[in-house]
């Protein structure tokens, strides 16, 4: 466990609960290098999630950058969790601000 790698991970934003509890499992499995290798079975146990749910925000932590893969021949994927590129999607519509109707308040 790499309590450099937790403590990089748990102020990050912008994610859902499922994508979270999956950062934080495997940042809990990992080295101070951010590497670790538990199987998507071990991460839906420690998560309490569904292994279809660990495999989606697999990929979408994948795709912010918070998460890199590489297969190894007949063995668990090796995962390194990089939360300093984690770059979280950025709103499609930014928030407007609203004016009160005249007499609301």
């Amino acid at each position: 466990m790499s309590t450099v790698i937790m403590s990089a991970c748990w102020p990050l934003q912008g994610m859902t609960a499922t994508q979270k509890a999956v950062l934080i499992s495997l940042a809990d499995n990992a080295n101070d290098e951010g590497v670790c290798w538990p199987s998507v079975s071990n991460i839906s146990l420690r998560t309490c999630l569904s292994e279809r749910a660990v495999q989606g925000a697999i990929k979408w932590l994948c795709s912010v950058g918070a998460l890199a893969t590489s297969d190894r021949t007949g063995r668990s994927t090796v995962y390194t969790v990089t939360p300093e590129a984690y770059a979280p999607p950025q709103e499609l519509h930014p928030r407007s601000k609203c004016t009160p109707a005249d007499g609301a308040g």
